[in-house]
């Protein structure tokens, strides 16, 4: 668990999930884009400089990390300290009960088909804010929702989110907010030296990307 560690101490994250977009300007000065992939989470996370390398903790952290290396693969979240967890908060209405009676009812493209109909409220209690964070139980990617959804008064909502949905999860449970979770590699791994005066000095920032099968 060292990238979760470390992420849980970050200075600072940058989350990027742009689509890698080609673009060229023709001689009459026309503009063109293409895009050929999907969105992929990549953060850059600025380490602590606060280590004490003389603590077991530290020196089991430092072992983590150099064991796990760009080759394996973590589970983490954005949200697990206190103080940081409004990275991914919820913004929708639903409470954890009515949120844990949504599920999956089925997909196309790059939109959900959340199933309401057990969910008590309004028909106009927001099921999402656009930007709120979800993920089908037991499903490797999150989405963000790109627009602001109403419960209505129908038995399902559609929510569009920022990408094509990647898997199958129909019958799912819908996890919200700083439920959901991201698998990640790193793709940078910076060094690591000590100081005369015992702290950990990272050679740069962690850059995290999602891992896609």
């Amino acid at each position: 668990m060292a990238i979760q560690t470390l992420i849980d101490g970050a200075t600072s994250l940058t989350i990027d999930k742009q689509v890698p977009t080609s673009m060229s300007i023709s001689r009459g000065q026309k503009l063109r884009t293409q895009s050929r992939s999907i969105s992929i989470y990549k953060f850059v996370v600025g380490l602590n400089p606060g280590l004490t390398y003389d603590t077991a903790t530290t020196r089991e952290l430092l072992n983590n990390y150099d064991v796990q290396g760009k080759i394996t693969e973590e589970t983490v979240k954005l949200s697990n300290v206190t103080g940081s967890s409004w990275i991914t908060d919820y913004l929708g209405e639903l409470t954890g009960a009515n949120q844990a009676l949504t599920y999956v009812g089925g997909h196309s493209g790059n939109t959900f088909t959340i199933n309401v109909s057990d969910v008590t409220g309004g028909a106009t209690t927001v099921v999402v804010k656009s930007g709120d964070f979800i993920q089908a139980a037991n499903a490797r990617y999150p989405y963000q929702a790109t627009a602001t959804v109403l419960k209505g008064s129908g038995s399902t909502v559609s929510i569009p989110v920022h990408r094509d949905i990647i898997e199958t999860n129909t019958g799912a449970n819908v996890l919200y907010g700083n439920n959901v979770t991201f698998k990640v590699k790193m793709i940078d791994q910076p060094p690591y030296s000590v100081t005369p005066g015992r702290y950990v000095e990272w050679g740069g920032d962690m850059q995290l990307m999602e891992n896609l099968t």
